[in-house]
């Protein structure tokens, strides 16, 4: 009798187990790791083959066919990647303004974030919709890496783009490839 009830326990916890994952109340993230960097693949998106481009990492909502962002590494400062934003963009971009600049800390590093609006490059009568775009940019093992979503339109930004940059920055793990 007593093992026979054990038994009965056991397989209530897993089903009672299978049910709570399977209902999304509980979510196992999926993670990416490669030879430079690791991070939590945020929900319900997906990492995308780069490499016929310069970038580390891309990634695209589930059921898109549109990389919205993307990793990539430079030698410059993370500060001189947002002053070239800042100096560059409102030539480009006629309705060009920054929304938040703020410090944010990347893998125990000081960063940058900036979230950013503009319209298209041709909008010369300022009529077309406005698109928000970001960059967090940190610095580790004197390399700079930067994070970057592409112009969405504000909804899209609020409710799958900024989610996963928030995820990115507090997951991504650099690699010291030197040691």
């Amino acid at each position: 009798m007593f093992i026979s009830l054990s038994n009965e326990i056991v397989l209530i916890i897993l089903v009672s187990s299978f049910v709570v994952l399977s209902s999304g109340c509980m979510s196992l993230e999926d993670t990416f790791e490669n030879s430079i960097l690791s991070f939590n693949i945020p929900e319900n998106w997906t990492v995308v083959d780069v490499t016929s481009t310069d970038s580390l990492v891309g990634l695209k909502p589930l059921g898109t066919n549109t990389t919205l962002i993307d990793i990539t590494s430079t030698d410059v400062s993370p500060q001189s990647v947002v002053d070239n934003y800042l100096n560059n963009y409102p030539q480009e971009y006629p309705r060009f303004q920054v929304i938040t600049q703020e410090s944010v800390t990347v893998d125990g590093e000081n960063g940058i974030k900036l979230v950013y609006k503009n319209t298209g490059r041709d909008d010369v009568l300022f009529t077309g919709p406005e698109y928000i775009s970001s960059l967090i940019t940190f610095s580790k093992y004197n390399q700079t890496y930067i994070i970057r979503s592409d112009e969405v339109l504000i909804d899209e930004y609020q409710s799958r783009v900024e989610p996963a940059m928030n995820t990115l920055a507090r997951s991504i793990k650099i690699k010291d490839n030197y040691q």
